[in-house]
Formats: structure tokens, sequence, C-alpha cells
């Protein structure tokens, strides 16, 4: 489902006011959300303060996909590959893994909730 949206919905805190922007994260091999950004972006900042995050991920047929957890970032070098092999778009913005304006964040997930068209309520999808 998250391969199928494409681009997700990453919502951080920034006091007491959510702030909610477009990302394109992947699911990792390891079951970690990974999305990219640049170092001096606001959501940086917010997730040093408060690592919390979600992330929302609709489809083409509109089910949905809502994704807690903690986010943190990272410069580890196998993951910026993964990601980058994973997400042909971030040609557009870096030059390479190694670009030192790429910079990763990675989301640990503790909670998942689906919810298909139709549907009356959420599914949690349990956690490997």
């Amino acid at each position: 489902m998250i391969f199928e949206a494409g681009m997700g919905y990453l919502a951080t805190c920034d006091a007491d006011q959510p702030r909610v922007r477009a990302m394109m994260p992947v699911m990792g091999d390891d079951g970690r959300l990974l999305a990219a950004t640049f170092p001096a972006t606001k959501k940086i900042g917010q997730i040093a303060k408060n690592p919390k995050v979600e992330v929302c991920f609709v489809d083409r047929k509109l089910s949905h996909c809502r994704i807690e957890g903690k986010a943190s970032v990272s410069q580890e070098q196998a993951l910026k590959e993964e990601l980058w092999n994973k997400q042909m778009m971030l040609r557009q913005f870096f030059s390479g893994p190694e670009d030192p304006a790429f910079i990763l964040i990675v989301i640990v997930p503790s909670r998942i909730s689906l919810m298909n068209i139709g549907d009356k309520g959420y599914t949690e999808v349990p956690l490997a």
C-alpha cells in the first residue's frame, strides 16, 4: 500500500502545533520508514525536540495507512544507499547517497493502522 501510494504525509510536532508535509518515504528492508531531506529543514529541529511522528499514505482507491512512530535523523550510508536504490525521485534533489545535503529521517513504527474504502474503522496491522 505504501508503494502504491507513493506520496506520504509526515506530521511532526512544533510546540503545540502539528506540522504536515508531503514526503516520499519508503519501507526499508528492516521495517523502518526511510525518507530523505535536507539538513536545514524545520522538520529536523522538530524531530530533535519531539521524535513522535505520524505518516499517512492514501492510495488511488482512497485506502489509507497511518504509521505512528519515533523518528531520528541519520547519516548511515547503508540506509542512504537503500533509500537511493528504492526511491528514484531522489535523483532530482541529490547527486547520490554521499551527497552532504542528503540526510535521512528514519522512523521506527510503533503502530500501523489501515482502512480500505468501505471499511467502518481501522484495522491494526501487526508489527513484525
